[in-house]
């Protein structure tokens, strides 16, 4: 092995347990770094610029999901591949794999960011975003899509180095790249009073350096890099199974923001108050999305890896022992949301705003809480069927049980009630109904397997 690939993990060997915990951990604690910016850029502006800059950055964090997801689809595509080239050890198609993905994240990161500035005002206003923060939140839109390509082409690397059984880099660059954005919400958001922009700019900038360490990781993997990994390189085998296992994720990825974004419609209608206790909803809840989200990837590349190595017995075992961590964790967690909702909530709003907000947020939370353990059976399951190979069964399964249900009681629940308890219960739902489906979807298809 190059003394330059040390930090890789081989999921097809060793206790299962054990390498499998080594692995999920740096995921999760990358995760939680990542989505950092996002809890540092709320709580700067709600401090500093009050509740109309934190409902700015709220009403239109689905928007952001669109390219985002689709691209991370992709990638998700790409390391099931590579993963499974990994496993088999054969090291000419997974020099190949790897120059592909970079290749395609590249191209498509840039492109979206182009369209993204450009098409900004139109999406802002199919989301209903109220006038009284169109403009600073227009602002904000923009500046977040002129480093989108950077964002793009970090997770398609982090991809690259997890399905290397690397999963230890990304997350210390991630540490790096989280302080460089605290810093710069310090200084643009609190000294030089950016607002809304400063925030977007701070977390560009941290998303920039992350795909240049990235990239320079990549870079020293001579085993599996036998060219420079920034030679764009497209190879139509590689690019074909990618777009076979990664189209149906893509689409997948697209489907939960459509469906969001219509939900946050209705959410955007009740005003700047029901926005901005929503907004803080979502930033307590954040551990819990980062939690389950984690072990999606996490075991996707298990699977992958183990399949391509031909040792079918250690999925079963690893699939299970993912999801019995990912569930009990996110069990004490939402146990403490349950009770502390309140005073964690103040950490995101002034003490001005406190009073009217607060109470809503513990509301909702208490009728969230006990059901964000289906949400975890509904990643580790998905994840687990995706390094099977079955891309496409998750993404219908997705599209009706989660996507569909939401649109559907949006259009048709909603009117009887015209409530946020009604939001609340739609989104409680669909968790419940989705988690169910992938139990029983990974039986099925791990028994034909």
């Amino acid at each position: 092995m190059n003394k330059n690939n040390k930090k890789s993990l081989d999921l097809t060997e060793g206790k299962i347990s054990k390498v499998l915990i080594l692995f999920i951990l740096p995921i999760l604690a990358g995760s939680l770094i990542q989505q950092l910016y996002t809890t540092v850029d709320a709580v700067i502006v709600g401090q500093f610029v009050g509740k109309s800059g934190l409902a700015a950055i709220d009403s239109v964090w689905t928007l952001f999901k669109f390219p985002l997801n689709f691209l991370s689809g992709l990638s998700a595509g790409a390391t099931i591949i590579i993963s499974r080239y990994f496993g088999e050890k054969n090291e000419k198609e997974l020099d190949c794999s790897i120059h592909t993905s970079f290749s395609c994240a590249m191209v498509l990161g840039l492109v979206c960011s182009v369209l993204g500035v450009i098409f900004a005002p139109f999406m802002l206003r199919m989301l209903s975003v109220p006038d009284d923060i169109f403009t600073s939140t227009l602002l904000y839109v923009r500046v977040y899509f002129v480093g989108i390509w950077a964002m793009t082409l970090y997770n398609m690397l982090a991809g690259v180095l997890r399905a290397l059984g690397d999963s230890k880099t990304p997350f210390y660059i991630l540490v790096v790249c989280c302080v460089v954005n605290i810093i710069g919400d310090l200084i643009l958001v609190g000294l030089f009073q950016t607002g809304v922009a400063g925030a977007a700019g701070a977390t560009v900038l941290a998303q920039v350096i992350s795909a240049v360490l990235a990239l320079w990781r990549l870079s020293l993997i001579h085993e599996h890099c036998k060219e420079k990994i920034w030679h764009v390189q497209f190879c139509r085998e590689h690019m074909r199974a990618i777009l076979n296992l990664g189209i149906p994720l893509a689409m997948q990825g697209i489907l939960y923001p459509v469906a969001n974004s219509i939900v946050q419609s209705s959410v955007n209608t009740m005003g700047t108050d029901m926005i901005a206790a929503w907004s803080v909803c979502g930033k307590l809840d954040l551990v819990i999305w980062l939690v389950a989200d984690s072990l999606s990837p996490a075991l996707s590349t298990y699977v992958a890896q183990n399949l391509g190595a031909g040792k079918r017995n250690r999925v079963n075992k690893g699939v299970m022992i993912g999801t019995a961590f990912s569930a009990g964790t996110v069990a004490l967690i939402s146990l403490g949301l349950f009770f502390f909702s309140g005073p964690l909530g103040k950490l995101f709003i002034s003490a001005a705003d406190a009073s009217v907000l607060i109470p809503y947020v513990v509301h909702f939370m208490k009728m969230m809480a006990p059901f964000y353990i289906f949400y975890a059976f509904t990643q580790a399951f998905s994840g687990a069927c995706c390094g099977l190979g079955e891309t496409t069964v998750s993404m219908i399964t997705t599209m009706i049980f989660t996507c569909g249900l939401r649109i559907i009681c949006i259009f048709f629940v909603m009117p009887l009630f015209q409530s946020m308890d009604c939001i609340v219960w739609i989104y409680v739902a669909s968790w419940i109904s989705t988690g169910i489906a992938f139990i029983l979807l990974f039986l099925r298809k791990r028994n034909q397997k």
